[in-house]
């Protein structure tokens, strides 16, 4: 009985931690977010609806596939890894500074092949006019330095979330968008469209110097960079690969939304890109807290504190609460979509008549929150176990009834069936990810079991 007691009470004061670092995370990660947010309405303010933004938001949705691909995989697989090192006592800095060399000359080979093949492969898979694919192959020429900025931000921003210091990586996209729109509304006359691109690489840029500073000043190891390949570094490349190809569909996903969304006339894709903006602000604003600390927590209990078939109970737990206030969200939200709209978007070059197609595919958007974020966590919960290559396998899945579903709702819907498809995918993929999970806990306590 009073071992019980004592669990119990260790188990309240667990879950209180992990509330805490979620409530002050969320903090720190609202600031960091707002400020990022931001920068779609101001550029719907200073540029409005043209092929011009068309081009630029095409162009951003290839930066941030081939960025999230690599940048959230590294992020969030380095958790486990980097807690697993630490129970081994590993040289924690020589295998985060092999992860940087290896990354950063890795993408630049594969940036300089996307420049070559880009304008033959769009002329082939999208409508743009001649002159809006110049400024498409432009804009990703300046664009381009992005890939490697974002992943390697993201390498830091992992292990500062394995060492539970969740405030700086939370905050850091803050400093990135003050300098972005600073830079945005200083140069956008005299490099139009070009000025956006040229913003965002140089806030990326000042993003990761902050952060090598935070490290340099916590002491937290020191980096080693090197080449070599070592058995942890292996195994890491191992599991993040099975990740990035799951990924690499997931983030295709809207780069074909985008493609698609091309065939449907002038302005379509700026209409499904701000729609898309304002869906993710509340994702972004309230669960961005939550994600890198569930991920670090579950993680630590599982390897260091070897707490393994308790992670479907925590699992369940965190997703009930979750999943409650998302519901809730979704119905205020769509309450209040018209103002939303008008208050995000209408001003400057963006008159109100091209804020209703906006509010129509924000509002098809709006039921997938659910569905996205809790999808996000079971498969977080896979991310502990390792178990990538169900996640790519998944993802593939998804990919392939995305396009599906795509080609079917938007002859009728135009672009909020693109809209639509997202949400029913985002369900889909959420409900396999969860029961997956399931199989794969009961498996481990039947071995732990048999073992026994």
């Amino acid at each position: 009985m009073r071992l019980e007691c004592i669990i119990t009470i260790r188990e309240f004061f667990r879950r209180r931690v992990l509330l805490r670092d979620t409530i002050i995370t969320t903090g720190w990660g609202g600031v960091g977010k707002i400020a990022g947010f931001m920068i779609p309405f101001f550029i719907a303010a200073w540029f409005g609806i043209s092929e011009g933004t068309d081009a630029f938001f095409f162009v951003y949705g290839i930066i941030l596939f081939f960025a999230g691909i690599f940048a959230p995989v590294v992020e969030s697989v380095i958790v486990p890894f980097v807690a697993d090192q630490r129970k081994k006592g590993g040289d924690v800095g020589a295998f985060v500074g092999r992860i940087f060399l290896l990354s950063g000359s890795g993408l630049l080979f594969l940036l300089i092949a996307v420049l070559i093949l880009i304008r033959p492969v769009l002329s082939l898979v999208t409508r743009f006019d001649p002159e809006t694919l110049r400024t498409v192959f432009q804009l990703m020429l300046i664009s381009s330095p992005l890939v490697i900025l974002l992943v390697w931000t993201s390498i830091l921003c992992g292990v500062l979330n394995a060492y539970k210091k969740f405030a700086f990586p939370a905050v850091s996209p803050a400093f990135r968008a003050v300098l972005n729109l600073g830079l945005i509304y200083i140069l956008k006359e005299r490099f139009g469209i070009y000025a956006i691109a040229i913003g965002y690489v140089g806030g990326e840029l000042l993003r990761l110097l902050i952060l090598f500073l935070v490290f340099k000043r916590k002491q937290i190891f020191r980096l080693r960079f090197s080449r070599r390949l070592s058995p942890g570094v292996v195994d890491f490349l191992r599991t993040a690969s099975y990740q990035t190809l799951g990924m690499a569909v997931v983030w295709a996903n809207p780069l074909v939304d985008r493609a698609m969304a091309s065939w449907l006339g002038g302005g379509s894709v700026s209409i499904l890109y701000y729609s898309d903006r304002l869906f993710m602000v509340p994702v972004s604003l309230i669960f961005v807290g939550l994600f890198p600390v569930v991920l670090s927590h579950w993680s630590s209990d599982y390897y260091e504190a070897e707490a393994r078939l308790s992670l479907l109970r925590k699992v369940n737990r965190t997703a009930l609460a979750v999943i409650g206030l998302c519901c809730l969200l979704v119905a205020v939200l769509a309450f209040f979509s018209g103002p939303l709209v008008q208050l995000a978007f209408v001003r400057g070059k963006l008159d109100p008549a091209s804020a209703i197609p906006i509010r129509t595919t924000f509002l098809y958007y709006l039921p997938g929150l659910i569905s996205y974020v809790a999808g996000s966590l079971f498969m977080r919960a896979h991310l502990v176990l390792k178990n990538t290559v169900l996640i790519m396998r998944l993802c593939v899945l998804n990919f392939f009834l995305h396009i599906g579903l795509n080609y079917i709702l938007m002859r009728w819907m135009g672009v909020a069936g693109i809209a639509l498809s997202t949400t029913i995918t985002f369900t889909v993929l959420a409900l396999l990810f969860y029961f997956r999970l399931c199989a794969r806990i009961k498996l481990t306590r039947s071995r732990e079991e048999a073992s026994e």
